[in-house]
């Protein structure tokens, strides 16, 4: 059977019997987005587990797949301990997620342990277990990234998408100098850390008007802030020269950065990395600052400081697949009984971040064409 089209990311070149994807170019509010998360994980539970009487076994990792005559027949999972192998007639669709909390695979591919915002379960066996069964992966090195703030002990790293793009605030590298538009996609964000400095620290600083104004998700719960200040997470200073002390750079170093931005802050025009010139730029902006809603001056203490480490939302790599989501060999032929969706294939947005719904939306689209092709197989 032949493989339909490979889904190739927009921006790169297009081999011949690939399909272009569109390119949308809005974004939407985070909170929004989880909200539709949730609806879509409680409608598959309303749906498949209580209307129609699918069971749900939790504690039942998967261990390997099982073939017969080229084609996967079923899978061998553990389920609560005890070996148990469960035959497919129709196929096996993996949807395991990405590898986002394997150190030893962030390190083979992306070079760094991560600080990765994901479910803890995301440990890539699935994808391990694929390609030991002749699937090809693409996107290995990459993955949804973006800054985040650093964890304190006892919490969780917090994934920054609004607060940066709000004026009155800069990231800076550990030399106290911009490096990149802070606005920009988290993904593009993310790539420009990865380039600048893999190792930062990187630190957000704002001045009292981007505490005060602002809602900042990471600095809501008390006993996160007195952990976070405690590590030398947030360091806050009355001067500008205070907070370079603390942050160990040089106070000349910073006062220029800082006198640089904010001079492109009142004339409206970034200067240096065009924050806030594109309407994607603008979007998590504040309207009534003018003449440019993502840039305000920073200069009235005190100041606060935040360490931003490369973080992610999960990675992007994983399993080669067609536009029936069924997993393809390295010579483009398909694994027949095998499909893939959701961070276990590889992203077909490429090394983009097109805009929300870039990961949610493939995964329910190929999982429902996958699910169909093995429905029109039959019995």
């Amino acid at each position: 059977m032949a493989p339909g089209p490979r889904l190739v990311d927009a921006g790169r070149p297009r081999p011949r019997g690939t399909a272009r994807l569109p390119r949308p170019r809005r974004r939407g509010h985070r909170q929004e987005a989880g909200r539709h998360r949730r609806r879509v994980a409680a409608a598959f539970l309303d749906v498949v587990v209580q209307k129609q009487g699918a069971e749900l076994w939790l504690n039942a990792p998967l261990q390997d797949l099982v073939v017969e005559g080229g084609r996967i027949v079923g899978v061998r999972i553990t389920r609560d301990g005890r070996p148990v192998t469960i035959g497919a007639t129709r196929g096996v669709m993996l949807a395991g997620g990405g590898f986002d909390h394997n150190k030893d695979l962030r390190q083979k591919h992306h070079g760094i342990d991560g600080d990765p915002s994901g479910a803890p379960g995301n440990l890539g066996r699935p994808i391990e277990i694929a390609q030991d069964n002749g699937a090809a992966l693409e996107l290995m090195d990459d993955a949804w990234w973006g800054g985040s703030i650093a964890a304190a002990p006892g919490h969780g790293p917090a994934f920054i998408v609004g607060e940066r793009s709000l004026p009155y605030s800069v990231i800076l590298d550990a030399k106290g100098d911009r490096f990149a538009n802070e606005s920009e996609s988290y993904v593009d964000l993310g790539h420009h850390m990865l380039e600048h400095d893999k190792d930062g620290p990187y630190w957000m600083v704002g001045d009292v008007r981007h505490a005060r104004r602002y809602l900042r998700t990471f600095a809501i719960d008390p006993k996160n802030n007195t952990a976070m200040r405690k590590a030398g997470i947030m360091v806050k200073a009355d001067t500008l020269a205070e907070l370079a002390a603390k942050l160990d750079m040089d106070p000349a170093r910073l006062e220029a950065t800082i006198h640089r931005f904010n001079g492109f802050a009142r004339a409206g025009v970034d200067g240096d990395f065009g924050r806030g010139n594109s309407a994607y730029d603008r979007y998590y902006g504040d309207p009534t600052v003018h003449p440019n809603a993502c840039l305000g001056p920073l200069e009235k203490g005190p100041f606060t400081a935040f360490k931003v480490v490369i973080g992610d939302l999960g990675t992007k790599g994983g399993v080669v697949t067609d536009a029936e989501a069924r997993a393809l060999r390295e010579d483009g032929t398909v694994i027949e009984g095998l499909y893939s969706a959701g961070n276990n294939s590889a992203s077909v947005m490429g090394r983009t971040y097109p805009g929300p719904g870039s990961t949610i939306g493939p995964a329910v689209v190929f999982g429902l064409r996958g699910a169909r092709h093995m429905a029109r197989r039959g019995g």
